[in-house]
């Protein structure tokens, strides 16, 4: 009988968890911006919600177990209630990357002070085996927290519809250009799942956050 590698076990679970909390507080963000905006569609919908299984998306899941990277439900908003639709759809869009990026600051922030309040150099030898143990567990959820709320920010802001940099884009646009991108939307999906099939994204999404986690390290972990 194959051995089951707990360790294994383990990250994943880690990596599903910490998803799911990122991707539903990135679109609970963009509700709550377009409700702050003048739109009430996604609190009329219930979808203001942190409950997961309103914001279910099961391509988005199996793409964040596939390849840690996913989405969830968009939130529905109507843009005719934004008074000043360009910058309320931006405004929008990037609330849900901005929460991720958030989040990423919170979790290395808790990592900081919960070392400094235990006493413990995250980075040191720890002789007792089962509080080095403990540590490394530690280690792995809040890190962990940080990169997947790192990476699902850098992928929601690539230029590809229906993703929130797709957005920005299209209302930075002139009003024709803008037209002719949004009709990329309805092959959007299908364009990005093969892309995230094939890896294609990874230099574009993985790249930066790494960039962006360093720095976090440095300034917020190490500091």
């Amino acid at each position: 009988m194959k051995k089951i590698d707990l360790g294994f076990v383990f990250t994943q679970g880690v990596i599903i968890a910490f998803g799911i909390l990122a991707i539903v507080v990135h679109e609970v963000s963009h509700g709550y911006m377009a409700y702050a905006l003048g739109d009430n569609t996604a609190r009329d919908a219930g979808r203001l919600s942190l409950n997961p299984i309103k914001h279910f998306d099961p391509l988005g899941v199996l793409a964040m177990i596939v390849a840690h990277i996913g989405w969830a439900k968009p939130v529905p908003v109507d843009y005719t209630a934004f008074k000043k639709p360009r910058r309320d759809i931006i405004l929008v869009a990037l609330a849900g990357p901005l929460s991720n990026l958030a989040l990423a600051v919170i979790f290395a922030t808790i990592i900081k002070y919960f070392m400094r309040f235990a006493g413990i150099n995250l980075f040191s030898n720890l002789e007792d085996p089962g509080v080095y143990a403990a540590m490394l567990i530690i280690k792995a959820m809040i890190i962990g927290g940080v990169q997947i709320n790192l990476i699902l920010m850098c992928f929601n802001l690539l230029p590809l519809p229906p993703l929130d940099g797709s957005k920005v884009i299209m209302c930075l646009l002139p009003e024709k250009q803008a037209r002719q991108f949004a009709k990329l939307e309805t092959y959007g999906l299908f364009i990005i799942l093969a892309l995230v099939y094939f890896r294609k994204l990874d230099p574009f999404v993985f790249g930066p956050a790494e960039f962006i986690y360093k720095h976090l390290q440095y300034y917020i972990l190490i500091r």
